[in-house]
């Protein structure tokens, strides 16, 4: 975030990380995001990530499945 983009992409940003830490690295990334203006697109299979969204789009078999908006 520090160069100023527009959006971030984070693919599994938490896979590796235990829940703590993953909620931590995702707290920040919400904040840092928030304050700069940033849209954050993050790829995940983990239901306490996806719950930090403003918006979901659930893919099925590579297909739109669902959209939740204030998720």
């Amino acid at each position: 975030l520090a160069t100023g983009p527009r959006v971030v992409f984070a693919d599994e940003p938490t896979g590796a990380l235990d829940s703590l830490a993953g909620e931590q690295v995702m707290a920040a990334l919400v904040r840092a995001a928030r304050t700069s203006g940033t849209s954050v697109l993050v790829v995940t299979h983990d239901a306490q990530v996806a719950a930090y969204a403003d918006r979901e789009v659930r893919l099925r078999d590579g297909a739109t499945a669902g959209l939740e908006v204030g998720a």
